[in-house]
């Protein structure tokens, strides 16, 4: 016969192997460890604003009081109607 485990429950009764408060601590904190992770993982993704629609800057001309701009003046090439044909 093999001998007898330490602590053997002859004379102490039986008793659960945990106390039901330290289960549920313990499954707490795992959970919000596993929050934590997952949330810490999703802000700092990387390119996190590639995902986004991009901003474009518009910025509005402005004018400074007395100052004079002269813009380029741009000449279109001249055309060439098409010859006018005479009927016979």
């Amino acid at each position: 016969m093999s001998p007898q485990r330490k602590g053997s429950k002859r004379g102490k009764g039986w008793k659960p192997p945990r106390d039901r408060r330290e289960v549920v601590t313990a499954v707490l904190a795992s959970l919000a460890v596993v929050v934590v992770t997952a949330a810490l993982v999703w802000f700092l993704r990387p390119n996190r604003e590639s995902a986004s629609t991009p901003t474009v800057d518009v910025t509005t001309p402005t004018t400074v009081a007395g100052a004079t701009t002269t813009l380029p003046v741009t000449t279109a090439p001249p055309t060439t109607a098409p010859a006018e044909t005479s009927t016979p």
